[in-house]
């Protein structure tokens, strides 16, 4: 088993210049695990079971392992699992039916401990979040988001023996993501972990906590280019003709579809939409985007019609002499959620023989539609809500033949 887990460790560093503390961590990690293991008289990793896992996740909880720890050691396992399978030495993943949130609450021979005093590493990352929220008016989502990486990070920063912000160093944050790399971490997750830590130690060097930003040097991960999916013109029309509209869910469904490809709406902004944010009699919207900013947006036509069929019959009809500020609600007359929307999205494509869609896919149709029909970057920069135009330039890429005519109109030898 030994002689696996070197060849392994090994296998790290060529692949992913894993080294130093962050290498011994993770050693470490895959040691305690080996030597667990063989003390219950196991010597070959085809032999090790779920229930050797579950055991051994059990034991560490007891031993006051803290719940961040037991997720960076699944972590390590379920990759060096991967290896196991991928070189042949065992014939499947146990790892695949293990849910480490089993272990989250406290063992049961021990009571909860009373909350602690917040250390000065946790006020400083409580002070980010507030600075997130108020001032830059992030999402509930995309704070959570936020605060995973960085607790994530944290986590990591301890098992080192780092205790303070102002300690860390180029070198800690590069381990750390080659420390990511090695738990199979996509190098996009990997692009935004590193993202969220330059802005975390750029508010720290603002409020003079920290004199230099040691993520601020460092290159992100190479992302693959990746093109969205798009659907057809002829597969659009197919998709809203799909709502029933006799029916107030049907009608409601038709006004979302018709006001998503309308105005390439993020579904979090759709689902979000009050009604004092429409304007029908002069056919716009008022959506707020990331950052709470508020754009102005036309709606076509066909729009404006369903959704004034929609606000004066079903809207009311799902409502049930309710109130509700949302223009979409559900059946029980709250606010539609994005997972809701979601299903009712799946579920029209496969009405009308589409394959699985995403909110966004729309999104991606409208842009990529709108720009084969003549118009510019700037202004579906404007109407998406891009901060950078460079976002939007991926749209480019999707309309090779608008651009091999443009090619052709301009280049002095055609």
């Amino acid at each position: 088993m030994q002689a696996v887990l070197h060849y392994y460790t090994q296998h790290l560093r060529a692949r992913t210049g894993l080294k130093g503390p962050a290498l011994e961590v993770l050693t470490k990690d895959l040691g305690d695990f080996a030597a667990f293991v063989q003390e219950h008289g196991w010597s070959s990793w085809e032999a090790v079971s779920i229930a050797d896992f579950q055991n051994y996740f059990q034991t560490a909880q007891k031993q006051g392992v803290s719940l961040s720890a037991l997720e960076r050691r699944l972590a390590v396992l379920q990759q060096f699992c991967q290896f196991l399978l991928d070189q042949g030495l065992i014939t499947a993943n146990p790892l695949g039916e293990l849910d480490l949130l089993a272990f989250a609450g406290p063992p049961p021979d021990q009571e909860p401990e009373a909350p602690a005093a917040l250390e000065p590493s946790e006020e400083a990352l409580e002070a980010f979040y507030q600075h997130l929220a108020a001032e830059r008016g992030l999402a509930p989502l995309t704070l959570s988001s936020y605060a995973q990486d960085l607790q994530d990070f944290r986590a990591f920063l301890r098992a080192l023996g780092v205790c303070a912000w102002g300690e860390v160093s180029q070198a800690d944050v590069q381990d750390y993501l080659s420390t990511l790399e090695a738990r199979g971490l996509s190098a996009r997750s990997r692009a935004r972990r590193l993202s969220a830590l330059r802005q975390f130690f750029r508010f720290l060097e603002r409020e003079e906590s920290i004199s230099t930003n040691p993520a601020d040097l460092l290159d992100s991960p190479r992302l693959p280019q990746k093109l969205p999916n798009v659907l057809t013109e002829q597969e659009v029309e197919e998709l809203l003709a799909a709502p029933e509209p006799n029916t107030p869910a049907g009608q409601r469904d038709a006004a979302m579809l018709e006001v998503l490809y309308a105005t390439g709406l993020r579904v979090s902004e759709l689902v979000g939409l009050t009604t004092r944010q429409v304007d029908l009699r002069r056919g716009v919207l008022r959506p707020l985007g990331k950052g709470r900013k508020e754009r102005l947006l036309p709606l076509a036509h066909k729009a404006v019609q369903a959704l004034e069929l929609y606000l004066s019959q079903g809207r009311r009809e799902l409502l049930k002499g309710r109130d509700s500020p949302h223009v979409f609600v559900n059946r029980q007359g709250g606010k539609l959620s994005r997972q809701g929307f979601w299903k009712i999205l799946r579920g029209y494509a496969q009405k009308s023989g589409l394959r699985p869609l995403s909110p966004h896919t729309l999104r991606h149709s409208f842009a990529t539609h709108l720009l084969a029909r003549g118009a510019n970057l700037r202004v579906l920069q404007l109407l998406l809500g891009h901060a950078d135009l460079a976002t939007t330039q991926i749209y480019t890429h999707l309309d090779t033949a608008r651009l091999r005519l443009a090619h052709q109109k301009a280049h002095p030898r055609p």
